[in-house]
């Protein structure tokens, strides 16, 4: 192919990865018509049923977790390998992050209470050192790598995503819409 033409290739292929890509006021509308879903509201005790068995082994959960994540070499942990995290994501279909790498005592109960919502009711959760518990529920989109998320937060003290709404559904629960953008 001669240079114009490669040229005009180009071009186009620039233009039309550049009009998929949405605007920060595209963005902004996003989250801003995204509706709270009224089926997690109304499920929250359900969610909350979760929540409290976490919050209630949270420490166990984290410290099992973080012996997955560290090397011992003559007995003591090899600070090269040791990977400290501060929280600690479960879902299913993944061994390092598979929901059943928790302490045995407690796999059974947590398989039941996770069991106990649908595929379309829970995607992951998540346990944090500072006492932080995230519920993953749900995202729809993906779209030009454009996701719309649905989380219920407890003892969340962090606000500084950019495109996010939150509301207050319990005296310490945060239901969050949040964007993100994959891909770009």
């Amino acid at each position: 192919m001669n240079f114009m033409i490669k040229s005009i290739i180009f071009f186009l292929i620039v233009l039309i990865t550049n009009s998929c890509i949405p605007t920060e006021k595209q963005k902004k509308e996003m989250v801003e018509n995204t509706h709270f879903d009224q089926n997690i509201i109304k499920n929250l005790h359900r969610y909350e049923k979760l929540k409290l068995f976490l919050e209630n082994n949270i420490d166990s959960i984290i410290k099992f977790r973080y012996s997955l994540n560290t090397a011992v070499q003559n007995g003591k942990p090899d600070k090269i390998i040791l990977l400290d995290q501060d929280c600690y994501s479960f879902f299913q279909g993944n061994y390092r992050y598979d929901i059943s790498n928790v302490p045995n005592n407690i796999k059974k109960e947590l398989d039941s209470l996770f069991h106990s919502f649908n595929e379309k009711e829970i995607q992951l959760f998540e346990v944090c050192k500072n006492r932080k518990i995230t519920i993953h529920v749900k995202s729809d989109g993906g779209e030009n790598g454009i996701y719309i998320s649905h989380y219920l937060l407890w003892n969340e003290n962090n606000y500084g995503y950019q495109y996010y709404k939150d509301t207050l559904i319990d005296r310490n629960c945060i239901y969050r819409i949040e964007m993100s953008q994959h891909g770009w």
